[in-house]
């Protein structure tokens, strides 16, 4: 079935399906072109007096009215989740209409949980940002900035913090497994792409293994202060192809293979 949006003479707008019915159940000052428009799902947005809330294709209202709904999330057929704000705070509730985070948020990302993409979403309260499951658990400090990319977006299980103006990976039970850096570029390990990671410090690039060891010497970008492209870590030629974007710089970095000591039981070698 086929939805789409009509428009009276006044402004007002309502859903009708291809065969003329209306189906919203009322017109309302404007619907978002989302969910069940674009056949995402069967759920939609509609505005009224400045607030939004949810449908369903049936002309049901299943969320409150709130001053902002995001697309992402049960409307874009993502998940059973969606992301609301209202006055100025953000929270998220489930199908039925529950809130799930344990209170308002000054902000809330939209990528992990909302997204379906993990069972994590990030949120920030006091200019912090820390990551919460999908019981509501704290399970990283509190920190001034946090990557979406890895455990979010469920790539990974590590994830980039940053604080007072460094970054460092963490694991997703809050074990910093790197150093402090300037910059730390997620592809390679954060992004579930390989144990391998470049990081910035004093004006150097490195490569480094997911155990903290430096595994290539270091190595500049004069004229950007980060690496912006395409990353890509071969460990079996033991090198890092650098595509900028657009293509029109390639680099390829030598780094030696970590190769982690086999410890040898040697009471087991007596018994032979």
């Amino acid at each position: 079935m086929k939805y789409e949006i009509r428009r009276r003479e006044d402004g007002k707008e309502a859903i009708f399906d291809e065969n003329g019915n209306q189906i919203s159940p009322e017109w309302f000052d404007e619907i978002e072109p989302y969910g069940l428009l674009r056949g995402e799902s069967e759920y939609y947005i509609a505005i009224k007096d400045m607030q939004y809330a949810i449908f369903d294709k049936n002309g049901n209202r299943i969320s409150d009215w709130f001053d902002a709904i995001s697309p992402v999330g049960l409307v874009g057929g993502e998940s059973n989740y969606y992301l609301a704000k209202k006055d100025g705070k953000k929270a998220i509730f489930d199908i039925n209409g529950d809130m799930i985070t344990k209170e308002w948020y000054d902000d809330i990302s939209p990528y992990g949980l909302v997204g379906r993409e993990s069972p994590y979403y990030i949120a920030k309260k006091d200019n912090k940002w820390t990551i919460f499951d999908e019981k509501g658990n704290q399970i990283s400090q509190w920190f001034d900035d946090i990557s979406f990319y890895g455990l979010i977006k469920g790539q990974s299980e590590y994830y980039i913090a940053e604080k007072d103006g460094e970054r460092a990976i963490f694991d997703r039970n809050g074990n910093r497994i790197s150093d402090w850096f300037d910059y730390i570029c997620p592809d390679g390990l954060v992004k579930g792409e390989s144990d391998y990671y470049i990081a910035f410090k004093d004006d150097k690039f490195a490569v480094y293994h997911k155990s903290g060891k430096k595994v290539s010497g270091d190595f500049s970008r004069e004229y950007f202060p980060y690496i912006d492209g395409k990353i890509t870590f071969d460990e079996n030629l033991g090198i890092v192809e650098i595509k900028m974007l657009g293509g029109l710089t390639k680099e390829t970095i030598e780094f030696n293979p970590f190769i982690k000591e086999e410890i040898i039981d040697y009471t087991k070698l007596l018994n032979i």
